[in-house]
């Protein structure tokens, strides 16, 4: 059993690097890429985009939802109370998949808004491109569970990437305007 659990942590390890590697390489590239967002001078019009960022990245949620009503409504887990335990792997993996998209979105939308407090007009395109690569990521963890529960990491590695990383720079611009270095 012990040798079983290390090599499943041996795949999880592995496929990590790959979803830091490929949330860094899109965002950089696409920050590149992706002009500029027009008329966004204001803390206002910033925050709005911020908002709309969060609804689309909101649509992996409504995905997940809806993937679990739609098999629910197939099976005994219609009546979640008296088909418990008789829920399907693939509906198991849906719920785990939502709950997850749940608390990763949270942290997320945290993120979209207070960045949008800090970054100027000329780099305020990030914001999108960090949605559409969350977003990816949540594909990715989706499909990757779907196909192996261990293979989800990746995806897993790019919310936690985006969310991680961004949190780290909110505390650090914070605590500078708090201390006022």
């Amino acid at each position: 059993m012990h040798s079983d659990l290390a090599a499943k942590r041996a795949v999880v390890i592995r496929l990590l690097p790959i979803g830091l590697v490929l949330t860094l390489s899109l965002v950089g590239i696409l920050y590149f890429l992706v002009p500029p967002l027009r008329d966004v001078d204001t803390l206002a019009d910033r925050m709005v985009v911020a908002l709309r960022c969060a609804g689309v990245a909101a649509l992996t949620l409504l995905a997940g939802i809806q993937a679990i009503a739609g098999h629910r409504g197939k099976s005994e887990a219609i009546d979640p109370i008296a088909g418990a335990g008789r829920e399907s792997r693939v509906l198991q993996i849906h719920a785990r998949y939502t709950q997850n998209t749940l608390e990763q979105l949270v942290l997320f939308v945290l993120v979209l808004g207070a960045l949008s407090t800090y970054l100027d007009a000329g780099s305020m395109h990030l914001l999108p491109i960090l949605t559409a690569v969350f977003i990816l990521g949540r594909i990715a963890f989706w499909l990757g569970y779907l196909r192996d529960p261990l293979l989800r990491s990746p995806g897993m590695a790019v919310a936690f990437m985006i969310n991680g990383l961004s949190l780290v720079y909110i505390a650090y611009r914070t605590l500078r305007l708090v201390v006022g270095v």
